[in-house]
């Protein structure tokens, strides 16, 4: 078994100064969504533990449940602060930026990272640490951005800052909601059992359940940011090691079949390649990419049916320009439904994090839109590449992925 890490470096900036803009931008949204993760992971885990408490403990003095649940209360009400001052700096961050390479020279390096400090909107003060962290990894990017630069930005014939711009929109607007409507729920359910004293055995059960679902909801969406934010720093871990495939598969279908097991057997046909056998790749990360397509799959096929298609082939066949010998082996998995489909125009798009293809208004399901962000990340990560088809919208997808097969250690 062989482990490998992979070292995660900010990109360097594109000679181009419109796109060295565009891809410090990126690199901003990155920094402030892992500090957000950072900051909710210990709250809710205390949430958690408080919840589980009411929940199991039947027996509890009411003067202890009450104490559980104020402190889970203060927990979930000083999350909700830290989320709204989230958005504020991060939108405050996104201009000060653009309008600092659209008219400072770089002998202004240091002072637009002290004005990113200095400049902190109201009740921002608490965030002090997370300002030293993204000025400390925000400024060896600039840096080099600035010197790279020749001459000033024209924002005003830059199509692709328009769109990023629309984007910024349209990830403040899914943050907010998806973390917010959760925030209510349990805000209510939590305040309830606090402040109604003759509530009933079912009623009290009732909003404990709500609030389970809506704080495991949370913990989802705080986990998938998590894993995204480590695989982008290098900090997860790849190891290699003998197994069938047909295995792994199975493992990823065994969270759907212990939920809805008829309405996805219903749906689901698997195909694999007669010369199938054990193989040497990263068990582990592969499963939860195939999982994860596999759950994209059912979400967006109503009716209809998902199919995985599983072979060995070489790099040749693998239709990737994966690895240089193309008599090397290659595990390809597909993932195709009969679902909703993908715009053509938006296929380059699907792995972006944040992007979701419905309009924010006008989304029928929910989500930050991380999943084939982290699906590309991990199978980038085991030296795989991943790409998606579609012939348009109500055509039904596919999803493949090739990874290599290593030798024998």
């Amino acid at each position: 078994m062989t482990c490998r890490i992979h070292a995660g470096l900010a990109p360097e900036p594109s000679e181009e100064p419109e796109e060295a803009l565009i891809q410090l931008l990126e690199h901003i949204r990155s920094v402030l969504i892992s500090l957000l993760s950072y900051r909710l992971q210990p709250s809710l885990s205390t949430i958690q533990i408080g919840i589980e408490t009411l929940t199991e403990g039947d027996t509890m003095p009411a003067q202890a449940q009450r104490q559980v649940m104020e402190l889970a209360l203060s927990e979930l009400y000083g999350l909700r602060e830290s989320v709204e001052g989230f958005l504020d700096y991060f939108t405050q961050i996104w201009s000060m930026t653009i309008n600092f390479v659209q008219r400072c020279s770089d002998q202004d390096v240091s002072f637009y990272l002290s004005a990113l400090f200095e400049s902190l909107p109201a009740g921002i003060v608490a965030y002090q640490p997370w300002v030293t962290t993204i000025r400390l990894r925000l400024a060896p990017f600039l840096e080099k951005m600035m010197r790279q630069r020749n001459g000033v930005v024209s924002l005003a014939r830059s199509r692709q800052l328009a769109l990023l711009e629309q984007e910024r929109r349209q990830v403040l607007a899914i943050v907010n909601h998806e973390l917010r409507t959760p925030f209510s729920t349990l805000q209510v359910c939590l305040e309830s059992l606090k402040e109604e004293d003759n509530l009933s055995i079912e009623n009290r059960q009732t909003l404990l359940e709500v609030a389970c679902t809506d704080l495991a909801r949370l913990c989802l969406l705080v986990r998938d940011i998590d894993l995204l934010c480590r695989l982008k720093a290098g900090q997860i871990c790849f190891q290699t090691e003998l197994l069938d495939p047909r295995d792994t598969l199975q493992v990823a279908l065994s969270s759907f079949l212990t939920q809805t097991p008829e309405i996805v057997l219903s749906k689901l046909r698997v195909e694999w390649a007669a010369q199938l056998s054990s193989v040497w790749v990263y068990g582990d990360r592969m499963g939860e990419v195939v999982k994860r397509l596999l759950e994209n799959a059912f979400r967006f096929t109503a009716t209809g049916e998902v199919k995985v298609d599983v072979q060995v082939v070489s790099s040749a066949d693998a239709e990737t320009d994966s690895p240089s010998d193309s008599t090397a082996s290659m595990l390809k998995v597909c993932v195709s439904d009969t679902g909703r489909g993908i715009g053509t125009d938006k296929l380059a798009r699907v792995f972006d994090c944040f992007y979701q293809e419905e309009a924010y208004l006008q989304r029928t399901k929910g989500g930050l839109g991380l999943g084939l962000t982290i699906c590309r990340s991990l199978v980038e990560g085991m030296g795989g590449t991943i790409w998606a088809e579609s012939s348009g919208q109500e055509q039904g997808s596919q999803v493949c992925f090739t990874l290599p097969v290593y030798a024998v250690p």
